[in-house]
């Protein structure tokens, strides 16, 4: 019974989200994000003209796992230019990783940890540039999105920006 209705509040979400607005440009956009330290699949749903709620479903770059990231994010008009838009933001991820290399702030050299696995938490913070193509549905933005990040390893900083490309509705 669980399930059924677990189910039937996934297709209301899913319906709701494709649900055009004639004040928005773009109300929903899923495509592809390429950055320096993480490559995955990017959806973002706008609930008000000015704000947005970005999910990100990645991978990290010599990492075997994923991270989920969750974003609130503030749009504006960027220098007059219809389409562009400056945004900036704020959130949070949570991933799981088997195995990396890391270094110890008290060792001079990399440790292996490769067959562990991993549990990461983080807070993200975001600001970018991103252009709608009003001849064709696709969005096309550069960010960088540095992110702390805390394990059983120790705090992290990570300083990623990437390139994404989405498919609007």
């Amino acid at each position: 019974m669980k399930n059924k209705h677990l189910i039937f509040g996934l297709v209301l979400v899913l319906l709701s989200l494709t649900k055009l607005e004639s004040a928005q440009a773009q109300t929903v956009g899923l495509g592809l994000r390429v950055g320096g330290y993480s490559a995955g699949v990017s959806g973002k749903y706008f609930f008000r003209e000015d704000r947005a709620i970005e999910g990100i479903l990645g991978t990290g770059f010599g990492r075997r796992g994923f991270q989920l990231t969750g974003l609130l994010e503030q749009h504006a008009v960027a220098f007059g230019i219809q389409g562009l838009q400056w945004f900036y933001g704020a959130g949070g991820h949570v991933g799981i990783f088997r195995g990396r290399y890391y270094h110890k702030p008290s060792s001079k050299h990399y440790e292996d940890s490769y067959n562990k696995t991993l549990v990461t938490l983080g807070v993200d913070g975001i600001v970018g540039l991103e252009y709608q193509i009003t001849e064709i549905p696709i969005s096309v933005g550069i960010d960088f999105k540095p992110f702390f990040e805390v394990n059983r390893d120790g705090l992290f900083l990570y300083p990623d920006g990437a390139l994404t490309v989405r498919y609007t509705f």
